[in-house]
C-alpha cells in the first residue's frame, strides 16, 4: 500500500548513504546525510475493520450554514466527485485570505527576524503597529455598534410581542364578554317569552270560553246556523281541535316549569302558536255560524250582535297574541344571529392576534439569531485584529531587540499557529460542500437553496451499486486527524496487499467507544467493489489519508532535532562543516517531515552522527 511504499522509499534513502570521516580536533566523527529535496509529505492512519454491505449513502453538512447552491434534483444520475450541493462560504473564503495573508506575514517576520532588521524594517514595524492599532480600535467600535444595534433591535422585537399579548389577551377578554353579553341578552328575551307564552295562553283560553259560550247559547239553538248547517259542524271540528291543542300545551307548560331552558321555551312557543292558531281557525268558522243565524223570538238582533261582538273581540285578541309570539320568536332567532356575528367577529380577533403573537415571536427569535451572528462576527474581527496588533508589536520588538532563541521559537511557533489557521478554514471551506463519494442516483434531497442546513438530519441520499462500508476503530489519539472526505486505501486479508480499493470516509461517530481502558471512535468508510468479490464480513486494513503535501521540501524525522521548543537541522557546508540551522516545521507525515522555511533544495542533511 502506499504507506508502507514510503517507509520503505525512506529507509532505503537513508540507507543508501556516503559515510564521511572528517576531522574536528582530536576526534573523528562518522555521520550519514542525505540531500534535500522535494517531493509528497503523506500522513496516515491505519485500522482494521468488517466489511459490511451498503446501496445507499446518506449525507449532511458537517457544519450549519445558508444553503447556497443544489445542484442535482431527486432521480438525477451523479459521478464520484460531483458538487451535489454548497453551502455560503463568501466569510470563510475571505477569512481564508486573511489567514493566508497572516501566514505570508508570520514567515516573512521570522525570515527577517533570523536576518535581522534595518532602520526601514523598524520604520514599517512601528507602521504595522499603528494601523494594527487603528484597525483593533475600528474593530472593537464594530462590535460596540453591533451590540448597540442588537439591543435595540431585540428591544424592539420584544416590545412588539408585549404589544401582542396584550392585544391578545385584550381579544381573549373581549371574547369572553362577548359570550357573557351573548347569553344576557338571550335570557332576557327567553325570560320575557315564558309571560307572553302565559298571557296568550290564557287568551286562548278566554276565546275557547266565548267559542263554547256562542256554540252552546240556548236563545241561539234554534236558528244558529241555519242558513248554512256545514258552518256548524265545521265549527264544532275546529272548536275540538283547538281544545285539545290548548289541553297538550297547557299540560307540555307545567311539565317545564322547573326546567325553562332555551329548548323547552321554544317548543312552548311553537306549541302556543299552534294553538293560538287554532283558536282563531275556531273563532273564525263560529263567526261564519253567526253570519248564518238569523233572529227568533229566542234570539233578538241585539243579542245576535253581540254575540258576533264577542267572538270578533276575542278574534282580535287572538290576532294581538299570535303577533306578540312571533314577535318574540323573531326577536329570540334576530338575537341568536346577532350573537353569533358578535361571537365569531371576537374570535376572529382572536385568532388574528394569536397570528400577530406567533409573527412577532419568531421575529423576536430572528432577531436573537441575527444579532447572535452579527455581535459573533464582531467579536472574531476584534479578536482577529488583537492578534493582528499583538503580532505586529511582537515584530516590532523583534526588530528593535534582534532575534533571540526564544523570539525565533515564538516566531516560528508564530508561523505554526497561522498555517494551522489556514488548514483550518480550508478545512471548514471543503466542509461547506457535499460531494459525491460514488456514482449513484439521488434519492432524496431534503432542503432548498435558502435555507439554513442542520447538521443532524440527512440532507440528501444517493443509491449506489456495489456499495460496501467499513466501520473501523480509531483510537483518541488519532481521531483529531481524520475528517469526512478523506481518501482511504483499502486491502482486503483474503485478496492479498496487491489489491488496492479506494473509498473515502463517510461518517465519524461522535460518541466515544471504550475497549479495554482505551477510547476508541468509530469511524465509517464507504468504497465500491465488485460483489463477486468483496464479501459481507471480510477483514479489511485501512490506510486513511489524513492530510498531504505535494512538491514540497521534506526531510526525513531521523533529521530534525529539538531542543527547548527550537527545532533545527544540521547542515553540510562546501567545505564539509556541519552547522546547525533553524526551520519551520509544515505537516507531519508517515516518513517525512515537511519543512516551510530554513533550508532549501539540494541542501546536504546530516541524519546521523556517532562521536569515536
Amino acid at each position: 500500500m502506499r504507506k508502507r511504499n514510503i517507509i520503505i522509499a525512506a529507509v532505503v534513502l537513508i540507507v543508501i548513504v556516503v559515510v564521511i570521516i572528517s576531522s574536528s580536533g582530536d576526534k573523528a566523527l562518522n555521520y550519514t546525510s542525505v540531500q534535500i529535496s522535494r517531493g509528497e509529505v503523506l500522513q496516515t492512519v491505519s485500522a482494521t475493520g468488517a466489511v459490511e454491505a451498503k446501496t445507499k449513502i446518506d449525507m449532511k453538512f458537517v457544519n450549519s450554514g445558508r444553503i447556497e447552491e443544489i445542484n442535482v434534483k431527486v432521480g438525477d444520475e451523479v459521478k464520484e466527485g460531483d458538487v451535489l450541493a454548497k453551502l455560503e462560504s463568501a466569510k470563510l473564503e475571505s477569512q481564508l485570505a486573511q489567514a493566508e495573508a497572516s501566514l505570508a506575514a508570520a514567515r516573512a517576520n521570522l525570515q527577517e527576524l533570523l536576518n535581522g532588521a534595518t532602520s526601514e524594517d523598524i520604520r514599517v514595524a512601528e507602521t504595522a503597529v499603528a494601523n494594527a492599532e487603528i484597525a483593533l480600535a475600528s474593530a472593537k467600535q464594530s462590535l460596540e455598534d453591533a451590540n448597540s444595534s442588537a439591543e435595540n433591535t431585540i428591544a424592539n422585537a420584544e416590545a412588539s410581542v408585549s404589544s401582542a399579548e396584550v392585544t391578545l389577551d385584550n381579544a381573549k377578554l373581549s371574547l369572553e364578554n362577548t359570550k357573557i353579553s351573548n347569553e344576557n341578552n338571550l335570557d332576557q328575551l327567553y325570560d320575557s317569552v315564558w309571560d307572553a307564552i302565559d298571557s296568550s295562553l290564557a287568551v286562548a283560553d278566554d276565546a275557547l270560553g266565548t267559542n263554547d259560550t256562542v256554540l252552546d247559547n240556548d236563545d241561539a239553538a234554534d236558528t244558529l246556523s241555519v242558513l248554512n248547517s256545514q258552518y256548524l259542524i265545521n265549527a264544532e271540528v275546529l272548536k275540538g281541535d283547538a281544545e285539545n291543542l290548548y289541553d297538550e300545551t297547557i299540560a307540555y307548560r307545567y311539565s317545564v316549569n322547573s326546567a325553562k331552558t332555551y329548548e323547552n321555551a321554544d317548543a312552548a312557543i311553537e306549541k302556543t302558536e299552534n294553538v293560538l292558531t287554532a283558536v282563531k281557525n275556531a273563532l273564525s268558522e263560529t263567526y261564519k255560524v253567526l253570519q248564518s243565524t238569523i233572529t227568533s223570538s229566542t234570539l233578538t238582533q241585539t243579542e245576535l250582535d253581540a254575540l258576533k261582538s264577542s267572538i270578533s273581540n276575542d278574534r282580535a285578541a287572538v290576532n294581538t297574541s299570535i303577533s306578540s309570539m312571533t314577535s318574540k320568536r323573531q326577536a329570540i332567532a334576530t338575537q341568536k344571529i346577532t350573537n353569533q356575528t358578535a361571537l365569531d367577529g371576537a374570535q376572529s380577533t382572536v385568532n388574528s392576534a394569536t397570528s400577530a403573537l406567533n409573527v412577532a415571536n419568531n421575529s423576536l427569535a430572528s432577531a436573537h439569531s441575527s444579532a447572535t451572528t452579527q455581535i459573533n462576527s464582531a467579536q472574531n474581527a476584534v479578536f482577529l485584529r488583537e492578534g493582528d496588533l499583538q503580532q505586529a508589536r511582537d515584530r516590532l520588538s523583534q526588530v528593535k531587540a534582534g532575534a533571540t532563541s526564544a523570539q525565533a521559537s515564538a516566531s516560528r511557533a508564530q508561523v505554526d499557529q497561522a498555517a494551522a489557521s489556514v488548514e483550518l478554514i480550508k478545512n471548514q471551506i471543503r466542509d461547506s460542500y457535499i460531494i459525491a463519494p460514488r456514482d449513484g442516483v439521488v434519492t432524496s434531497v431534503e432542503g432548498e437553496v435558502g435555507e439554513i442546513a442542520s447538521t443532524t438530519g440527512v440532507f440528501l441520499s444517493i443509491m449506489i451499486s456495489n456499495g460496501f462500508e467499513i466501520k473501523a476503530n480509531i483510537s483518541e489519539v488519532d481521531i483529531s486527524k481524520i475528517k469526512v472526505g478523506d481518501e482511504v486505501e483499502i486491502t482486503f486479508d483474503a485478496l492479498g496487499s496487491d489489491q488496492i480499493f479506494k473509498g473515502e470516509v463517510s461518517e465519524i461517530d461522535p460518541a466515544e467507544t471504550e475497549i479495554s481502558g482505551v477510547v476508541y471512535y468509530k469511524v465509517m468508510t464507504i468504497f465500491t467493489g465488485d460483489g463477486e468479490i468483496i464479501k459481507p464480513g471480510m477483514t479489511a486494513n485501512l490506510d486513511i489519508m489524513t492530510a498531504s503535501e505535494e512538491d514540497v521540501i521534506r526531510i526525513p524525522f531521523q533529521a530534525l532535532n529539538e531542543e527547548n521548543g527550537r527545532k533545527f537541522v544540521k547542515l553540510v557546508d562546501k567545505e564539509g562543516n556541519i552547522k546547525e540551522k533553524d526551520v519551520v516545521v509544515g505537516l507531519r507525515g508517515d516518513a517525512y517531515l515537511e519543512i516551510t522555511d530554513g533550508v532549501s533544495e539540494g541542501d546536504e542533511l546530516v541524519t546521523f552522527i556517532e562521536e569515536e
